[in-house]
């Protein structure tokens, strides 16, 4: 009796660590380790009510993630290949009785000489081992990039 409470207590823990926010970003961390394509590209101005095929701006374009939070962008149409740094992180809000968690994934990439050139912030609709949808605020619209594993 007395090992069937020790199992049950350790099922217990290890299911209640297991599904934390901070284990459920860190297997969001390791399906984003890899070099992502360019899949769709959308813009949709503040002013729109349709959205824009922009996909030949990033046609060839890709980004790499790796695991210590740096990354390389490769720009296919300008030839430049800029290095770069990630950050995925969550936010949690509650509404009454329900709670909605919420993860974002903020880019960084900079020129050659170290300057900062361009930076995505970005809410994550969907990642899996092979997509990732996310959506990036401009100054005037909305970017949804839709991302293929190679």
């Amino acid at each position: 009796m007395k090992q069937l409470q020790i199992l049950l207590a350790a099922v217990i823990i290890t299911t209640a660590f297991s599904c934390s926010d901070y284990a459920r970003l860190e297997r969001k961390e390791d399906r984003l380790i890899g070099a992502w394509e360019f899949d769709k590209a959308f813009y949709r101005n503040d002013w729109q009510i349709f959205r824009d095929d922009v996909f030949h701006e990033f046609r060839g374009d890709i980004i790499e993630f790796y695991d210590d939070y740096s990354a390389v962008y490769d720009d296919a149409s300008e030839g430049v290949i800029f290095d770069g740094q990630w950050e995925l992180f969550f936010e949690r809000q509650w509404d009454g009785d329900d709670e909605d968690i919420e993860f974002f994934l903020d880019m960084y990439f900079f020129e050659p000489n170290g300057s900062e050139s361009f930076a995505y912030f970005t809410c994550v609709n969907l990642i899996t081992r092979n997509k990732l949808h996310v959506r990036a605020r401009t100054r005037n619209g909305w970017y949804t990039f839709k991302f293929r594993k190679i």
